[in-house]
């Protein structure tokens, strides 16, 4: 996925099958916000904790008075990041920077479930290491 300035904004470089993928994990994701949102804070499954995060860790009291004023506002900004992602996916549609916005808050709103999902932290590594004599050389003795 790259972007290509045009005129009038970026235009998403991406493969059908890329976009499927994403549109896919997209509407996934919009599923599990939308049970989130009526979940209790205990219910919440634990991959969907990163997208309600606390406010007041060492208060209880507080944190549940702050997910009853806004667990329903966040659920709903995230389903409409989601809804706005998947509508801007279409082949050649011109991004506007407000747009690109919205895109890269969702595309961060799946990044954080899957990064979950996979238990994969801040602090793994980037790079991984190749061992340059694994090329089909591995039946060798």
């Amino acid at each position: 996925m790259t972007f290509e300035r045009v005129d009038g904004g970026l235009r998403l470089a991406v493969d059908d099958h890329s976009r499927q993928v994403v549109v896919h994990l997209l509407g996934e994701l919009r599923s599990e916000v939308q049970e989130a949102k009526v979940a209790s804070p205990g219910d919440l499954a634990a991959h969907m904790k990163r997208l309600f995060p606390s406010a007041y860790h060492d208060d209880e009291r507080l944190n549940d008075e702050y997910r009853r004023l806004t667990h329903g506002d966040i659920a709903d900004s995230h389903i409409a990041a989601i809804d706005d992602a998947i509508a801007l996916l279409a082949p050649d549609r011109v991004f506007t920077t407000s747009e690109l916005e919205r895109f890269v808050r969702a595309i961060n709103a799946m990044r954080l479930v899957l990064g979950t999902l996979l238990d994969v932290s801040e602090g793994d590594s980037d790079d991984l290491e190749m061992d340059e004599d694994t090329d089909d050389q591995s039946d060798d003795p």
